[in-house]
């Protein structure tokens, strides 16, 4: 039977992701507190960019790692990467540009099956906490079906937390209720920002690397898609 992570574990990652949650969860207490949100443009470049990281992160994963992944674990890593392509494709048809299209990770990280599962579980919680802060403010703002579509968003990046899990050996999940770890989804570009900016402990820039390159990766593998609730915000 898999082991259950102890919970500060979940906070712990890799170089340095701990204190950048914990750093989150002193924002959204803060930003609990203040009067209006995000913009829209503000929250889509965001999650542009968080997408077109995670694209990144799982295409070096794939072509860069050092560390073994077994068939089932390697396809299911594929239909993460296409998954992370839809979002990115979806909030790009949309409107939101990513910030940048070169990306810093951790040290090391492609070559330890360990790291890269524990900096992925992070990233992905942060990312969950800002759909769900993303869903917040767009029924704020009066569009229910776009928060709907965000719900299903963050829904799906906690799929993805449960699959690096796996790879750590631990239950998928020991939470009753997804993390809202942020009240507005500004609040989670601290968090992010090492991975867009570097800093000690990382290293790169790594360039996205195209759609084209993407799909040559994946062959024939593709996520299920299904409708959002609005395709057009």
């Amino acid at each position: 039977m898999s082991k259950q992570m102890p919970r500060r574990a979940v906070l712990k990652g890799a170089a340095g992701m701990g204190g950048l949650l914990a750093a989150g969860f002193a924002t959204t207490r803060v930003a609990s507190a203040a009067e209006g949100g995000d913009s829209v443009p503000t929250m889509l470049n965001l999650a542009a960019t968080a997408e077109a990281f995670a694209v990144t992160h799982v295409y070096s994963a794939l072509t860069r790692r050092t560390f073994n992944l077994n068939p089932a674990e390697e396809l299911q890593l594929k239909i993460i990467l296409d998954a992370e392509l839809q979002h990115l494709n979806l909030i790009q048809a949309n409107g939101g540009q990513p910030l940048t299209l070169n990306f810093f990770t951790p040290n090391g990280l492609y070559n330890s099956r360990r790291r890269f599962a524990e900096v992925t579980a992070n990233v992905e919680t942060t990312c969950t906490g800002a759909y769900l802060a993303a869903t917040r403010r767009f029924a704020d703002l009066g569009n229910p079906r776009i928060a709907a579509t965000m719900a299903q968003l963050a829904a799906n990046e906690a799929q993805h937390i449960a699959t690096a899990r796996e790879l750590l050996n631990v239950v998928p999940s020991d939470n009753a209720w997804l993390p809202p770890l942020f009240f507005n989804v500004s609040d989670a570009g601290p968090v992010l920002a090492p991975f867009f900016n570097g800093g000690e402990g990382f290293s790169g820039p790594v360039a996205f690397p195209g759609r084209d390159a993407v799909l040559a990766v994946l062959g024939d593998v593709r996520a299920i898609v299904y409708p959002t609730y609005i395709n057009t915000f």
